[in-house]
């Protein structure tokens, strides 16, 4: 029953911890006897912290697509975090009160993350092909599934513009070769470690 529950935690753990490091570029402390199976022993609020939009957004009266659209931000626009997130929202304060969708955020402009670190954390969803060729045609000789680790060659990242307008990232670990880091002014495919 223990290791049930244990389970049960460390999946709902590492969701929180994809939409705090993933949309919101915030890295949350963790603590756990595995440290290659981290756990949230806390979580850090996110209220009053700072993020930009994306790209042109609505932002909705609830936690829905489908809920009134108060506002609509342009892209680059800040806002201020009302709440911690949740199901793929989260609350603002500023310039409007209602509620963003987390894919839609970015660091504020000037934040930076830090340097010297190679650990990445694929946040996205469907996991990530490692390819011998920064392109999508190149042979897969690999894979990393979500919220696994890898570690890049480089930081900053040592990074190509794909024929296709895709970024791409070159990796050391689990394998050496290229992974997709998704396309200009859309959502990254990495995370930093916690």
């Amino acid at each position: 029953m223990e290791t049930m529950r244990r389970s049960t935690s460390l999946k709902l753990s590492a969701g929180a911890m994809a939409v705090a490091i993933a949309t919101l570029g915030t890295a949350v402390p963790t603590f756990g006897a595995d440290p290659s199976q981290p756990t949230l022993s806390a979580q850090v609020s996110l209220v009053g912290q700072c993020r930009a939009v994306n790209k042109k957004v609505s932002v909705f009266k609830q936690a829905a697509t489908t809920s009134a659209v108060v506002s609509t931000l342009n892209a680059d626009t800040k806002v201020t975090l009302a709440d911690n997130g949740s199901g793929g929202f989260i609350g603002i304060s500023s310039p409007v009160s209602g509620y963003l969708q987390t894919a839609n955020l970015k660091p504020c402009t000037g934040t930076t993350p830090p340097t010297g670190n190679t650990c990445r954390r694929v946040i996205q969803p469907l996991g990530l092909a490692i390819r011998r060729e920064a392109s999508p045609d190149s042979a897969p000789i690999g894979g990393i599934a979500y919220l696994d680790r890898l570690d890049l060659t480089t930081t900053p990242a040592t990074s190509k513009k794909g024929a296709d307008g895709r970024n791409w990232i070159q990796i050391a670990k689990p394998a050496a070769g290229w992974v997709s880091n998704g396309f200009p002014g859309g959502n990254s495919n990495l995370g930093l470690c916690p």
